[in-house]
């Protein structure tokens, strides 16, 4: 006789299934019920779920009646032990782990998020829609000050790929949300844009909100934080002796002051590092400098050698820029390249080499010999920010005008080239890790230089990866200009064919 009667099976199969036939809620409703807010618990995807378990346990259960009816020995004893033994593994290695891993799978589908009706079930229901592989190696407290129909003061802790919930205030929040709370309820369920409703000021975010970058992530299964490749290495930078650069001198070509432009901030900051180290630093602001335009007469390499037939400031910026131990050069990306007073003075500097052609019979490549091989060898760094989130196909024309003059200038070497990407979000609180990424990246770059005699080429990487895809990018750059109707204005201007 089985352990198990065959009508057990039959009476368990037909519990499995004609509930979800006959639109009930399956047993295993009633049962997970328990463990889930309400919020969850009447959400479609909660049915949805219960009922495809209940069908694969019908038919775990079938399965079972007809394993059990199998003979699998001449001994009534051991067949009995057998065919029940079959039947209840089947039931642990096919029915338990469907039990716990269909629930995730049908989480991460893009169409499993949740409408809340009200932020309380939100909020409740957050620890348990936590993306835990999302959540790792995150630690922080977000809190809330809401105003409106849903007032509250509560906070989200997230910590070793948990979340709690918990009323009242937190005696250290990272950020700080302030918002209407029906606002933050539209935002949740994603019918309102955060970062339009952001940049249109209807919230407000207080401490680092570099979190909420990602915060809805954080909280859909179905999501995955892209690991933005750093950009690949693709020169042979210089490298020399330790305490070798004592004298820098940095040509600034952008036209916004130390305030606005980004690409000044990795100056300041490389700087900052290259004088904590002992180095002696000149800067030069050339859009504030009177420059001639080169005329292209070649009198510089014919009647009167070295020499410029513009008596200008350049003059006095050749001498520093040849005498330097390492030069900078700074530039925002303008239409792909440097700007036009940057253009105009690497122009002028023709005067320090000499016309005649150089041949180096490893690579046979051909340059023009150094006027002043006196002053030595020297270093090379350029610094260029663009509001692009990409290296590739934007920096090649500012990449290569500089590559190629360090490869036709005698003793002038390239160093580190620091291309700033998506540089007009960086004064955004939400990108506030980013910016002190790129920052302590470019200060220890200018210890190294000076101390080490050279650049890692991580601290390029940190400030190339813009730390966001470029569908995100793309959706915030674009709120960004509608917030500054940008369109209107263009369009108010353009000419009417």
């Amino acid at each position: 006789m089985e352990i198990i009667p065959m009508s057990i099976y039959t009476l368990l199969f037909l519990i499995a299934l004609l509930p979800p036939l006959l639109s009930r809620k399956p047993f295993t409703f009633y049962i997970s019920k328990k463990a889930y807010p309400n919020a969850i618990v009447k959400s479609d995807i909660f049915l949805k779920i219960n009922n495809t378990i209940s069908y694969i346990w019908a038919f775990i259960f079938a399965l079972s009646f007809i394993l059990v009816q199998i003979q699998y020995s001449l001994y009534s004893t051991t067949n009995i032990l057998i065919s029940n033994g079959i039947a209840f593994l089947a039931q642990i290695l096919i029915g338990i782990p469907i039990s716990i891993y269909l629930p995730k799978y049908f989480m991460k589908q893009p169409n499993s998020k949740i409408k809340f009706d009200s932020l309380k079930d939100a909020f409740e229901s957050m620890p348990y829609g936590l993306n835990k592989e999302l959540a790792k190696n995150v630690d922080v407290v977000v809190q809330f000050e809401l105003t409106g129909n849903e007032e509250q003061k509560s906070h989200l802790i997230i910590k070793n790929q948990k979340c709690e919930y918990i009323s009242g205030l937190h005696n250290n929040p990272t950020v700080t949300i302030k918002a209407d709370s029906k606002l933050w309820l539209d935002i949740t369920n994603g019918d309102i844009d955060s970062v339009k409703a952001y940049l249109d000021k209807k919230y407000e975010m207080i401490g680092d909100a570099s979190i909420m970058l990602n915060f809805d992530k954080f909280f859909d299964n179905s999501a995955s934080i892209e690991n933005m490749k750093d950009r690949t290495k693709d020169y042979n930078y210089k490298s020399f002796k330790p305490k070798k650069i004592k004298n820098i001198v940095v040509f600034d070509g952008g036209a916004r002051n130390k305030k606005l432009s980004k690409t000044t901030l990795m100056v300041d900051k490389f700087i900052e590092g290259a004088s904590s180290a002992g180095a002696n630093v000149e800067e030069y602001k050339l859009s504030k400098l009177n420059i001639h335009q080169c005329d292209g007469c070649y009198m510089c390499w014919t009647n009167i050698p070295g020499q410029c037939v513009h008596k200008d400031i350049m003059i006095e910026l050749r001498e520093k820029y040849r005498s330097a131990d390492l030069v900078v050069f700074a530039s925002p990306l303008y239409i792909f390249n440097v700007t036009g007073i940057m253009k105009t003075f690497m122009d002028r500097l023709l005067p320090i080499l000499k016309p005649y052609m150089l041949l180096d019979e490893k690579d046979w490549h051909i340059s023009h010999p150094d006027r002043f091989p006196e002053f030595g060898e020297q270093g090379m760094v350029v610094f260029s920010a663009s509001g692009f989130p990409d290296v590739d196909g934007n920096f090649d024309g500012l990449k290569g005008m500089y590559r190629a003059w360090a490869s036709h200038s005698q003793n002038s070497y390239l160093m580190g080239e620091f291309f700033l990407t998506a540089s007009e979000m960086l004064p955004q609180p939400v990108y506030k890790s980013r910016k002190d990424l790129v920052e302590q990246s470019c200060f220890n770059a200018g210890v190294q230089v000076v101390n080490d005699g050279y650049i890692d080429y991580q601290y390029m990487a940190n400030v190339s990866n813009p730390k966001v895809n470029n569908k995100t990018f793309q959706n915030q750059a674009d709120n960004f200009w509608a917030n500054l109707d940008g369109k209107k204005s263009y369009l108010k201007e353009i000419i009417k064919l």
